[in-house]
């Protein structure tokens, strides 16, 4: 599952929903994208966070099928993929 900062640009958008399967991330938090991830059955959630408009990183967190998620790691989008 894939998702963006809470004011992503335009272009972060287009960037996420190029991947699998994008939630919209609204004002939801981390917990509430979680949550969601854990009851369509995801284990695994990336955050395509942006900087001047433009994807920067991609961080993972995990999501367990129960527990609380965790931070896995994050990378930085190379870029001619952004």
């Amino acid at each position: 599952m894939i998702t963006t900062g809470r004011y992503a640009s335009k272009k972060t958008r287009e960037f996420a929903k190029a991947g699998a399967f994008y939630v919209s991330r609204g004002k939801k938090t981390i917990d509430d994208i979680a949550e969601y991830a854990r009851r369509k059955g995801e284990s695994e959630v990336i955050i395509v966070e942006e900087k001047d408009g433009v994807p920067e990183y991609l961080s993972m967190i995990e999501v367990p099928e129960t527990g609380k998620w965790k931070w896995m790691e994050r990378k930085k989008v190379k870029k001619d993929e952004g």
